[in-house]
């Protein structure tokens, strides 16, 4: 099995992108490859499998998937100073992103995994909790079941809805048929608390039942999505133990956000507790029900992944590693396999095609 790990890079560890072999029966890790992609923070495969798209500090990368090979195919260079996430769309026809430090996010026009033309959309403003919110920051660029897209901000504690394209929403004709545009504005929701910080957003695929978790706030929420009225927020539990106010010495942060292959869980990464949250919910209420907890050797799980039903990923970013995880449905709760280390700040997992 094939797994694509996204890393930060300095001069000294040039090779942000690295191919993976994971044997799924024992667990065990080995780097096939390493390419030269500097800020590799995230990765998406395009829909047909043949593409793997990569953020690269100012803006984004592109190959060619043959095998155990990435071949680089195109560069583009977005003028900016941290591209943090990366998504394709289910056409295989664009490629959203997400700024951080310049706060700002859009999509792409890919073709045959080339880049072309660009649509940005600019934040700005402000929230509550400094230093972290003195700006915009877009975070992630996530999909909407009506084929649109949102940027979560962090900065302004804001999901801001965009169409899927730069196109009309509705036109009509005048006397002398001319075409008179409309385009679609964003759509501004205020889904978590001030100074909560949305960082991911994540869809049930019944296209209705959303999950957003709070970086600053260590905060899991459950949202109700439509179409015509947009997000209605539903539930929110703390991801930390009771009482834990996330201000502890190692500065707790919520990361990543996933849901168990079998739909039932969600689960969600905490750095400086340095942990894996497991959460039941109700489909139709979107109520939620903590249900395990593990602590994690190493420091720092930025990002995490389920492989198969039973086997996940985790990337500890500051001690350098990768853990091999078993779940078990049952507790909640994660047991450590094995360990890939000596890895220089690895922030990313995909699974290969």
């Amino acid at each position: 099995m094939l797994i694509y790990l996204g890393s930060y890079t300095d001069e000294a560890h040039p090779n942000g992108l690295k191919v993976l072999n994971l044997d799924p029966a024992t667990g065990l890790l080995s780097v096939l490859s390493e390419i030269p992609v500097s800020g590799a923070l995230y990765q998406a495969l395009s829909p047909d499998g043949r593409y793997l798209y990569s953020c690269t500090g100012n803006g984004l990368a592109s190959f060619r998937i043959a095998g155990e090979t990435l071949t680089p195919l195109d560069a583009l260079n977005l003028n900016a100073k941290s591209v943090c996430h990366v998504a394709a769309m289910p056409d295989g026809e664009r490629v959203l992103f997400a700024e951080y430090l310049g706060g700002f996010g859009g999509s792409v026009q890919v073709k045959e995994g080339r880049f072309g033309s660009v649509t940005k959309h600019q934040h700005t403003g402000s929230g509550p909790n400094l230093p972290r919110q003195s700006t915009a920051h877009c975070h992630q660029a996530c999909l909407l079941p009506n084929g649109g897209y949102v940027l979560v901000d962090l900065g302004l504690d804001e999901l801001v809805s965009y169409p899927p394209h730069p196109s009309p929403l509705t036109s009509t004709r005048s006397t002398r048929s001319t075409r008179l545009k409309t385009l679609t504005p964003p759509r501004v929701f205020k889904m978590s608390p001030a100074g909560a910080g949305p960082r991911h957003l994540l869809f049930h695929p019944n296209g209705h039942l959303a999950f957003l978790v709070s970086e600053l706030g260590n905060l899991i929420s459950t949202l109700r999505w439509d179409a015509e009225t947009g997000f209605r927020l539903l539930d929110t539990l703390s991801t930390l133990p009771p009482g834990d106010t996330g201000r502890g010495p190692n500065g707790d942060l919520a990361a990543a956000i996933r849901l168990t292959p079998d739909l039932k869980q969600i689960v969600i990464s905490n750095r400086g507790e340095n942990s894996l949250v497991s959460f039941d919910f109700d489909e139709t209420t979107g109520r939620l029900t903590f249900k395990g907890r593990t602590l994690l050797p190493g420091s720092w799980p930025r990002d995490f992944i389920f492989v198969t039903e039973t086997l996940a990923l985790a990337a500890m970013e500051r001690s350098g590693e990768v853990h091999t995880l078993r779940y078990e449905t049952t507790t909640g709760k994660f047991e450590v396999l094995s360990t890939l280390d000596n890895l220089f700040r690895p922030v990313a997992l995909t699974v290969g095609p």
